[in-house]
């Protein structure tokens, strides 16, 4: 209500109260409260549409994020996959090989991941196979701006924000692995330097297997690589299928 307009009503209502006519003075206080009301409503359902567009905009970011860490993943699989079949064929040729089915551990236990068939026309020679590492990079833009545009507040399904919440503590779970894995990936390297061997040598799996017969560091080094890879493989592809269900129901809830 402008200051003219409102010393107007004020005019009226004393007038009308002076005359006693209190119908019309009631009349007139009934139109301003009504006209207060609903400016209020009408501010607040503005407020309202704002927050919820771009609530739906933050959660979709987030799906988009989520398909792109799907795809990368899948990658990640393919390569560490490839990686550790090789990895499995050195380690036969070698002799005396038997992965366990599962390692135990103080928590709990840890399955291991059949390893793939070998595929010997692959071109890839042993070093190369080591050398190569795909780890998760992925994209945290569309988190990092839910989180701090007030997206504990925007989100109103707290029960979705709590499992987005949870799959990026995995992802920085996945991260944490994955240095150990890089890790295991340089003493592969260094005990193949001590053996005289490098990535790029482009020594056959049968030449690195005899020397294996003779270097129990290498050999050391070698399965604590294969162990790294495998657990990549399952922690990954598990972190995949959760990235797949949660896009999934983010998408089902706010393309409408």
């Amino acid at each position: 209500m402008s200051k003219a307009r409102g010393r107007l009503f004020f005019q009226r209502l004393a007038r009308a109260l002076r005359t006693q006519d209190w119908v019309a003075a009631g009349i007139e206080f009934t139109l301003v409260v009504l006209g207060v009301f609903l400016g209020f409503q009408l501010t607040q359902w503005n407020d309202d549409r704002q927050s919820r567009a771009r609530e739906v905009s933050l959660m979709l970011n987030v799906a988009r994020d989520l398909r792109d860490d799907m795809t990368e993943m899948d990658d990640n699989i393919r390569n560490a996959s490839s990686r550790m079949a090789s990895l499995d064929h050195l380690l036969r040729l070698s002799g005396g090989w038997n992965p366990p089915a599962e390692f135990p551990s103080s928590r709990f236990i840890m399955k291991v991941e059949q390893a793939p068939p070998f595929k010997p026309n692959s071109g890839y020679t042993f070093g190369i196979e080591t050398f190569v590492l795909a780890t998760y990079d992925g994209s945290r833009f569309a988190y990092n701006a839910l989180i701090n545009a007030d997206g504990p507040n925007l989100v109103r399904d707290h029960a979705r924000l709590s499992e987005i919440q949870k799959y990026y503590a995995s992802v920085d779970q996945l991260l944490t692995f994955e240095r150990g894995l890089a890790e295991s990936r340089f003493r592969v390297l260094d005990s193949m330097q001590v053996e005289g061997l490098s990535a790029v040598d482009g020594a056959s799996f049968e030449r690195v297997a005899l020397i294996l017969g003779r270097s129990p560091a290498l050999r050391a080094a070698i399965e604590n690589h294969w162990f790294y890879t495998n657990r990549q493989v399952i922690v990954t592809r598990s972190l995949r299928t959760d990235a797949a269900k949660l896009v999934n129901r983010i998408e089902v809830e706010y393309q409408r």
